[in-house]
């Protein structure tokens, strides 16, 4: 049986790369493509589709926002693909109902393996993957994404302070917290693992 495949990537290269890989073995056929939300969400409801390798970063938004929205709805199988393995991609993959993940410098043997898994009805993420999606996605209240935003785009608690019209007791309260909640010392520290963990790229659907 051939397994019918959509890619969604904004990348001709990958794009390309995985069409004639796939294409050179047996069993695998790339019928579709997207390169943004808009059009993914159209490939997420069509038919005759078996697998669907989503991209995270598009052009006018998030593929795991749009995992989260269509979790109800969808039945082909999704394996997000993507350049970075970060806690939050994996968590929010496996909180949204996605069947898989693969990093896209994985070997092209692993990506065929992961195909046929999930089209045959498993899934392939791996035992690692799995212990961070029980943790779930990291979401931060409004005012605590506010405060992490500014704080990666280098502002001090004084500027946090001003460009939020709050005291800069109220960003201390916020940051102490923060450090509390995620076990780390200083701004740095926190700063550094909400940009490595990408705390900001899936926005809550509903703040909490």
């Amino acid at each position: 049986m051939t397994i019918r495949i959509g890619i969604v990537d904004d990348h001709p290269v990958v794009v390309d790369g995985l069409r004639a890989a796939l294409a050179a073995a047996e069993g695998f056929e790339v019928v579709a493509r997207a390169g943004t939300i808009r059009d993914a969400e159209a490939l997420l409801a069509r038919e005759g589709l078996d697998v669907i390798l989503m991209d995270v970063r598009l052009p006018d938004g998030n593929g795991l926002e749009l995992l989260e929205r269509t979790a109800g709805s969808r039945t082909v199988a999704v394996i997000v693909l993507s350049s970075f393995e970060s806690a939050q991609y994996v968590a929010a993959a496996v909180r949204f109902g996605a069947q898989g993940f693969l990093v896209k410098t994985a070997p092209l043997d692993e990506v065929m393996e992961a195909v046929r898994r999930v089209a045959a009805g498993g899934a392939a993420f791996s035992a690692g993957q799995l212990r961070e999606g029980l943790k779930g996605p990291v979401r931060l209240r409004p005012r605590e994404r506010d405060v992490v935003r500014r704080i990666l785009a280098g502002q001090s608690n004084d500027e946090i302070a001003a460009g939020l019209q709050t005291s800069r007791k109220t960003v201390e309260k916020v940051l102490s917290r923060l450090f509390a909640r995620f076990d780390v010392g200083n701004r740095l520290e926190l700063g550094l693992r909400a940009e490595r963990e990408a705390w900001l790229e899936i926005e809550p659907r509903q703040a909490p």
